[in-house]
C-alpha cells in the first residue's frame, strides 16, 4: 500500500511540472511576436527617405525630441495636403488671366487700301472699236451692232489705257462711305496703281482700274488687295 502512494505522489509532481513547461511554452509563444512588430517598424522609419520619420519611430519611449519631431512631421503634411486641396480646387475652377495693355495712339496711319472690281469694263461703256480689240480678253467673236464681223471693219490701234479709263469702274460709283478716325474720306483720296509687283504708281494694272488709298509714308503699292 504506502508504495502505490508514493508512486500516485511522483507521478502527480512530474504531470504538474510538465503542465508548467507547456503553459510557459504558450505564454512565450504568444509574447514573441508582439516584440519584432516594434522593431520592424523602427527599421523601416530609419530607412525610409521621408524626412522626419526616423526621428519619431524609435524602439525606446517617446521622449521629448520625437514629440516635437511627431509635431512638426503633422504640421508639414497638414499644409501639404492645404495646399493640394486648394490647388486641386483652383485647377477645376478654371480661371483666365487677361492682360491687357493700352496705349493712347493721337494720330494713326492710314493702310493702304486697293480696291478692284472683279468685272473689269463696264458693258454700257464699250464701243465697237473697244470690244474688237477685246475680243481676245473675252474669248467672244467681236460683231458690230449690224451683225458682221468685225474683220471686215478697219479700226485704229488700240489704247489700252484710254480703254480701261473709260470703260473702268470708276470709284464715285462704287463708294458709297469712308470714314477713317473720325474724319471723312473721298474718291478724291485714291490713286489708281498698278497691282503688278514692282510696277511704278500711276499705270494701269491687269485687273481694270484699282484705286488704292496709301499715305505717302508707304510709298507705292506693291501688291493688289492689300
Amino acid at each position: 500500500m504506502p508504495i502505490e502512494i508514493v508512486c500516485k505522489i511522483k507521478f502527480a509532481e512530474e504531470d504538474e511540472k510538465q503542465k508548467e513547461k507547456e503553459e510557459g511554452d504558450k505564454e512565450s509563444l504568444i509574447e514573441e511576436p508582439a516584440r519584432p512588430r516594434s522593431r520592424d517598424l523602427a527599421a523601416f522609419a530609419s530607412a525610409s527617405t521621408l524626412h522626419g520619420l526616423g526621428h519619431i519611430c524609435g524602439t525606446g519611449r517617446p521622449g521629448v525630441r520625437q514629440t516635437l519631431w511627431a509635431l512638426a512631421f503633422l504640421a508639414s503634411l497638414a499644409f501639404f495636403l492645404y495646399q493640394a486641396a486648394k490647388s486641386a480646387l483652383l485647377y477645376l475652377e478654371h480661371p483666365h488671366v487677361v492682360a491687357l495693355d493700352e496705349e493712347a495712339i493721337r494720330e494713326m496711319v492710314f493702310p493702304a487700301i486697293t480696291i478692284c472690281n472683279i468685272n473689269r469694263y463696264r458693258h454700257s461703256a464699250l464701243t465697237d472699236a473697244d470690244i474688237f480689240h477685246l475680243a481676245n480678253m473675252t474669248g467672244l467673236p467681236p460683231k458690230d451692232r449690224d451683225g458682221h464681223k468685225a474683220t471686215d471693219l478697219l479700226y485704229p490701234d488700240p489704247d489700252m489705257a484710254d480703254i480701261v479709263n473709260r470703260t473702268g469702274h470708276q470709284l464715285d460709283d462704287m463708294l458709297k462711305s469712308c470714314n477713317f478716325s473720325g474724319e471723312n474720306c473721298s474718291s478724291r483720296d485714291f490713286t489708281v496703281v498698278s497691282a503688278q509687283l514692282g510696277a511704278p504708281p500711276g499705270t494701269l494694272s491687269v485687273q481694270g482700274l484699282c484705286p488704292c488709298c496709301a499715305t505717302s509714308e508707304q510709298g507705292s503699292l506693291a501688291r493688289s488687295g492689300c
